[in-house]
């Protein structure tokens, strides 16, 4: 589409220049009919014989407005299909602006719902190392217990042993 419409642009300026140059050449043209016309009058004025150059030059005047008309037809469609394309062009833009829009809103949205899993993947992670402390808290104090139990139970065995050895003796 970018390629296209820079020939759009290009093609616009190049109809508006060939107006402006026929609007140029136009005024010229007419100019010197003017001038034509004030030496006729001129010459007719000193006496001289009417020219023949009239009806051909309406003619060739005829035929150059025609023409010209064409050309300018011509070139006002041109501009038209131009204007249309630079107004779906606008158009498109427009619309390509709005789908911009939606995705950066979507995107916002799903920014905050990330921060607020990260949040509460956080206050997890931050819950589960309390637990997993409290865990081996547990865990060491029950490696403790055990050891007791078994020192104390060795302590008893000891007794019993040293109570059945002095009965015995």
């Amino acid at each position: 589409m970018g390629m296209s419409l820079i020939a759009d642009l290009y093609d616009n300026l190049f109809v508006v220049a060939i107006t402006m140059n026929v609007a140029n050449y136009r005024r010229d043209f007419d100019t010197h009919v003017k001038n034509l016309r004030k030496a006729r009058m001129t010459y007719r004025d000193v006496g001289g014989s009417e020219l023949s150059y009239t009806d051909e030059a309406e003619q060739r005047n005829e035929l150059l407005g025609n023409e010209h008309k064409n050309v300018l037809t011509s070139n006002s469609e041109r501009l038209e299909r131009s204007s249309k394309r630079l107004e779906d062009g606008y158009r498109m833009a427009m619309e390509t602006e709005e789908i911009g829009q939606n995705v950066l809103n979507n995107l916002a949205q799903d920014r905050e719902k990330i921060n607020s899993a990260r949040n509460r993947l956080n206050n997890v992670d931050s819950t589960l190392s309390q637990s997993s402390r409290l865990l081996n808290n547990m865990y060491r104090r029950v490696i403790q217990n055990k050891a007791m139990m078994f020192i104390i139970g060795l302590i008893i065995v000891v007794i019993i042993v040293l109570a059945l050895y002095g009965m015995l003796k």
